[in-house]
């Protein structure tokens, strides 16, 4: 078996993975529907994106009202890059023509035939290097499922002094197959333990009850300018020799969010976790769109990976 490890560029599959995540466009319900809605999430190097729909006055959070008469401005670093109807039937509409890197400055505006306007502002962060990622060899056994076990893997990478980083970290397993003349290919996000106490920052975030999951994200209230071993446990199969004909690369990819859509991730998940809950109401998601409802984030990401090649594998 061969073991590589190289840094990679932010991928198709990751900036999908990213929109299917957010397609359910959960926002805040308690004010009746019929408000302008806007999202877009700037990620370097990637295509620009954005939604436009009107909210819904609905109990649950995954509708919106389509806008047919609607329109979005793009102004990138002062400067009026793009300005269009907004393709209604889309769920998402894309502009390739408008580059996405660190530090661009971008605002948009929207609105519709009715005179409803709704505008929206964010820097797109710097992105934060993974230096290395450290194993160890010997698997970890988990008292509480006999007979499964975990290797330990250590993030590193340095956090900047001179501004507050909203991270988030996210692991994919890619899997390569090879049968006959064919090449499969699968993709999955790996759910891992978070031990590390950076995970456990001050609050939580409005929750009645404590031990959210909060996807992997934190800040860097703790480790402010410093290097840091970020510590994580996945399972140890994914460490394991591929079968004969088979490629297995594990990513990691160190999100650095805007504050905003650090804050909107967090809030969406918890109003996930109260959602059954009798005594919440109603829903809260932030937002940072002016007079309408939505984000306008930036996410950069740093990332890094162990590749495991079986034999065979070509």
């Amino acid at each position: 078996m061969n073991i590589k490890k190289s840094s990679i560029v932010l991928s198709i599959a990751f900036i999908a993975m990213i929109s299917s995540c957010e397609s359910d466009l959960e926002i805040d319900m308690d004010e009746g529907g019929g408000r302008l809605t806007l999202f877009s999430f700037l990620i370097p190097d990637s295509v620009f994106t954005v939604h436009l729909s009107k909210s819904v006055n609905h109990s649950s959070v995954d509708f919106f009202e389509r806008v047919y008469d609607g329109y979005v401005t793009v102004v990138k670093n002062n400067v009026v890059v793009d300005s269009f109807a907004y393709p209604y039937r889309d769920l998402w509409a894309q502009r390739p023509g408008i580059t996405i890197k660190p530090g661009d400055h971008f605002e948009l505006r929207a609105g519709d035939a009715s005179g409803n306007m709704v505008s929206g502002f964010t820097v797109v962060p710097e992105v934060v290097s993974i230096s290395r990622i450290d194993t160890t060899r010997s698997t970890i056994m988990d008292p509480a499922n006999p007979g499964f076990s975990y290797i330990q893997c250590e993030i590193v990478f340095s956090d900047p002094e001179s501004v507050d980083n909203y991270y988030q970290l996210v692991v994919l397993k890619d899997l390569w197959t090879t049968t006959g003349n064919e090449l499969l290919h699968e993709q999955r996000r790996i759910s891992f333990l978070k031990d590390d106490p950076i995970f456990y920052i001050r609050d939580q975030e409005g929750s009645l009850l404590g031990g959210i999951d909060f996807r992997g994200t934190f800040s860097d209230y703790l480790i402010n300018g410093k290097e840091y071993k970020l510590s994580i446990r996945l399972p140890a199969s994914y460490a394991t020799p591929p079968e004969s004909g088979q490629k297995r690369k594990i990513t990691f990819m160190l999100l650095n969010q805007t504050r905003d859509y650090f804050n909107y991730l967090r809030s969406r998940v918890v109003a996930e976790y109260n959602y059954d809950l009798p005594i919440v109401d109603p829903i809260k998601i932030y937002s940072n769109v002016e007079d309408g409802l939505g984000i306008i984030g930036g996410i950069s990401v740093g990332t890094d990976s162990l590749v495991f090649i079986g034999s065979g594998y070509d």
